[in-house]
């Protein structure tokens, strides 16, 4: 008797106990992937456009925007200046570094003499804190009396002109506590380190705008905006002292005590400034999720058998044509449909991203999905038996609630 389809497609990929619980915990994996994508695009699209046309476009409180420097990114110089180009009636911008001798410095003094708004800051060497945290902590030192915002930015990144109304316009909004944008990374080779990277890049993005909006948890210190009062208030200087990080740090503060963030996509900055290799990015998210482990626990702890989960399902496949041609067992005895199915599924969530941005090299960012998805696994696997954390050429060993237990150069 010919098999009916529903019994077909169980023979295929519910073959045992196993596979059944790998279909499932990855199926639920791939459908919350998926949520969070399509909630992305209705929070750009709509959500957040909604929200916008409530405000008033005329708040303009003054503002500090302070952007700390190590080294000299891509298109450095023209970063810098983007944050002096800005369409806003009364701001300043202190750019940062922690030594003297910074390759950094010799544009920032550019700067200082073409724009009378700029100023420039030398924090010194950190000893107790993330050195990123240290420098703007001297900065905030320096800031006008009469500033009654801070605006925090990497200078990796040139915003746009519009950028600092942006970040700035919800927090005339008294339930607003901080906003935050992120940027959309534009890969120019179509190397599988910069894909790799874009793939990442998204994938926190989407989370972020998720969790943010359900639960008030992430924030990205490439852009980051809070009311002076309420930074004080929060005594967020104090956590900063003490944490690896300012953005997961300053999360962790507000979710501690009810405060609301938002998420501004219309901040969402472009940039090409991508890292170059695999090893990179997967050191960079591994460093990400570090911050995740110190400061969101829970979050973690969720997520790691999620990213396992998705890493079996990939290798399932690699293993099932192999395993089908020495063993005796088939190609669906070992788990290679339902292989096949989330690798499909995993893709299908990766059509959704041109819908929020731009994506060159997109047809090569498809056919690498099952790859870009596993290097993901390898970063979170890397932090489950370690306590450190390894940014900008500086090993930070933290405590079990993330403060920096010592410091190496």
């Amino acid at each position: 008797m010919t098999q009916s389809f529903p019994c077909l497609i169980q023979s295929l990929l519910w073959t045992n106990i196993v596979t059944k619980i790998i279909l499932v915990a990855g199926g639920a994996v791939i459908v919350g992937d998926f949520i969070a994508s399509v909630f992305t695009i209705i929070y750009q699209k709509s959500i957040y456009r909604k929200r916008r046309a409530k405000y008033d476009e005329n708040y303009t409180p003054r503002c500090s925007i302070v952007v700390p420097c190590k080294g000299v990114p891509k298109n450095f110089g023209n970063n810098l200046r983007g944050f002096l180009q800005l369409d806003y009636p009364d701001f300043e911008v202190i750019y940062v570094v922690e030594d003297a001798g910074d390759d950094a410095v010799p544009e920032i003094k550019k700067i200082l003499s073409e724009d009378s708004r700029a100023k420039f800051v030398v924090a010194g060497l950190a000893t107790e804190c993330a050195q990123k945290n240290y420098n703007m902590l001297a900065a905030l030192r320096e800031v006008s009396d009469t500033s009654e915002v801070f605006v925090f930015a990497d200078s990796d990144i040139k915003p746009a002109t519009q950028w600092l109304r942006e970040i700035v316009l919800p927090l005339q909004d008294s339930k607003v506590t901080v906003t935050t944008g992120f940027r959309w990374l534009l890969s120019t080779s179509g190397s599988v380190g910069e894909l790799c990277h874009a793939y990442v890049n998204i994938f926190i993005y989407t989370c972020f705008c998720a969790a943010c909006y359900f639960g008030g948890v992430g924030l990205w210190g490439g852009t980051m905006a809070i009311r002076r009062k309420d930074f004080e208030e929060l005594d967020v200087a104090k956590k900063w002292a003490r944490a690896a990080v300012d953005d997961m740090s300053l999360s962790a503060v507000a979710l501690k005590n009810r405060r609301k963030a938002v998420v501004v996509p219309t901040c969402l900055t472009i940039s090409d400034d991508l890292l170059p290799t695999i090893g990179a990015t997967v050191s960079w998210f591994e460093r990400q999720i570090m911050y995740l482990k110190s400061y969101q626990r829970p979050l973690w702890l969720v997520s790691l058998p999620i990213a396992l989960f998705t890493g079996a399902l990939i290798c399932m496949l690699p293993v099932a044509v192999i395993g089908s041609l020495v063993t005796s067992y088939t190609f669906w005895e070992l788990g290679g449909g339902i292989s096949a199915v989330a690798i499909l599924g995993h893709t299908a969530v990766a059509l959704l991203y041109p819908m929020m941005g731009k994506m060159p090299y997109f047809g090569r960012f498809l056919l690498l999905q099952p790859f870009l998805r596993l290097t993901q696994m390898v970063s979170y696997l890397k932090t489950w038996a370690t306590k450190t954390i390894t940014w900008a050429g500086i090993k930070y060993e933290l405590s079990f609630n993330g403060d920096v237990k010592k410091l190496t150069r």
